[in-house]
């Protein structure tokens, strides 16, 4: 069975596409997905967090990015409680055409694609950021005056200090100082990112867009970092790689899932990127 997926709260869809809480879990999350971001910071206890198959311990002081194609689920142990700072951003937070846009982009995008899931963060950055966690938390639920323009600014704020000593994705000026040249081209890439399971080409996305094939191949590489075929690649891939840990479909009913129209595409790009089977990476890591 494929993973639930999670649809999110109303705000998600709405002109403020944040929401940021406070959870304490006693029970165990069963694996899931869902169309918006999510970023995780344990505050108390400890569990189990299960993220594309691979295990981690997590305690106090754990972050966690979570992109919306990862499967994930969280285990906590009997008798005990997980107390977790939950935040949600909807992807066209991402995707505007503004300079707070293109920063989120790449912090959270690019973050999440290239890096580690989790971070067991250091006694340090602890102390800088639960101050702006609590800051954040007290601002989403007030109704003062720039709440929301100073929810966004803490946010921030704990981004560029996550990017600076755990992220380290050094770029964001060049995709910033375009981002007004060539704001057209981040439609594209949220496209493709909601769309990524459907039959998605540069011709297909030319002619929707209203763009010429060269200028869309090219701009794509400059805001997310890889090209179209490998950006696509990845993501299907990746998707993949979570399914064929946390459910119990076949891999061939798991390479049209995740959007190849071709199984020998399938396994070769598997093959290709993972150095193994789509079978033997499954037999792997469920026996993990």
């Amino acid at each position: 069975m494929v993973p639930f997926n999670l649809p999110g709260d109303l705000e998600l869809h709405g002109s403020f596409p944040f929401t940021f809480k406070i959870h304490k879990l006693t029970t165990d999350i069963p694996p899931h997905t869902h169309n918006f971001i999510e970023y995780t910071f344990v505050i108390f206890g400890r569990g189990i967090e299960i993220i594309n198959g691979v295990e981690r311990n997590i305690q106090a002081g754990t972050f966690t990015l979570l992109l919306p194609h990862q499967v994930h689920q969280l285990k906590i142990h009997p008798g005990e409680e997980l107390h977790l700072y939950i935040g949600a951003i909807g992807l066209q937070a991402l995707f505007g055409s503004d300079e707070s846009a293109a920063a989120l982009h790449e912090l959270l995008l690019r973050s999440g694609m290239e890096g580690d899931p989790s971070y067991a963060l250091s006694d340090m950055l602890i102390a800088d950021l639960l101050p702006l966690f609590a800051n954040m938390h007290a601002e989403v639920q007030s109704s003062q005056a720039w709440s929301q323009l100073m929810f966004k600014t803490k946010l921030m704020e704990v981004l560029i200090i996550l990017n600076r000593y755990v992220f380290r994705i050094n770029d964001v000026g060049t995709v910033i100082r375009h981002v007004n040249k060539k704001g057209k081209i981040r439609e594209v890439i949220l496209y493709v990112y909601q769309n990524y399971r459907e039959d998605i080409s540069l011709v297909m996305l030319a002619e929707r867009f209203h763009l010429s094939v060269p200028h869309i191949s090219a701009s794509f590489r400059l805001f997310s970092g890889d090209n179209f075929h490998s950006f696509l690649e990845k993501i299907r891939i990746s998707h993949a790689c979570s399914l064929l840990v946390s459910s119990i479909e076949s891999v061939t009913v798991i390479c049209y899932e995740v959007g190849f129209s071709s199984y020998s595409t399938f396994c070769r790009v598997f093959q290709a990127r993972l150095g193994m089977s789509a079978t033997s990476y499954r037999k792997l890591y469920q026996n993990m």
